[in-house]
């Protein structure tokens, strides 16, 4: 090799082992990424099958809401949970009174008045936060909103 090309060659050389390193570090986010996605997932295997068995024994998250005197609630996230939650109360003496949801036009949700979290909200007995993994954050911005108590569905799952 022409030693000319030497600083060339080193230069290509650390411009490669920059990359791989790039690539390692992103690699390890993405993993990250997708580890954190597997225990929300376990997180939301482990609260369903024990709704399941709650259910089985005959109970219902209803029974936590009327425990603690609350016969109005708000569902903030409209997803999988927040709709099996609102089916869960069909039928009882607990009255889902609106949804809160950051996509307000959101298709799967089955009640008719679904706020924004920046909207006013109207007065409830209890907001129940069903994307429980950000429930801290969530409650953050709820609270500036909302008078009542703001609790997480993992609570009234597990309380159950």
């Amino acid at each position: 090799m022409n030693l000319k090309m030497l600083p060339l060659a080193a230069a290509a050389l650390g411009g490669l082992a920059l990359g791989l390193c790039r690539m390692r570090k992103y690699d390890k986010k993405q993993a990250d990424g997708l580890q954190d996605r597997i225990n929300v997932l376990s997180d939301h295997f482990q609260l369903l099958n024990h709704w399941l068995e709650v259910k089985g024994e005959g109970k219902s998250t209803a029974d936590y809401f009327q425990e603690m005197g609350w016969r109005h609630i708000a569902v903030y996230g409209m997803a999988e949970l927040g709709l099996r939650l609102c089916e869960d109360l069909e039928g009882s003496e607990i009255f889902v009174d609106y949804g809160i949801d950051r996509d307000i036009s959101c298709s799967m949700a089955r009640i008719s008045e679904v706020y924004s979290p920046e909207d006013d909200l109207p007065e409830t007995d209890v907001i129940v936060v069903t994307p429980y993994a950000a429930f801290e954050e969530i409650k953050k911005v709820l609270e500036k909103k909302a008078a009542c108590p703001i609790i997480s569905l993992e609570e009234v799952v597990w309380s159950v």
